[in-house]
């Protein structure tokens, strides 16, 4: 059975808005984001993602677009 993959919206301290892809649950997110931040004076989304990967081989950046019709 495939894990349930999330999508989650990041924003990091340049207020850039990304957004992650992941299995994880959003409490293990929460954890990694505290455990992130004492090891980063600036916190910069894509590095995030990066270290969330480490924990987590399916996380990834995922791009989003509107589509109307």
């Amino acid at each position: 059975m495939d894990k349930c993959r999330k999508i989650y919206r990041l924003y990091d301290d340049n207020e850039e808005k990304h957004y992650l892809s992941s299995t994880l649950e959003h409490s293990r997110l929460e954890q990694l984001a505290e455990e992130f931040r004492v090891k980063k004076e600036q916190i910069r989304a894509k590095d995030f993602i990066e270290f969330v990967h480490t924990h987590d081989q399916d996380a990834a950046e995922v791009e989003v677009h509107d589509l109307y019709f």
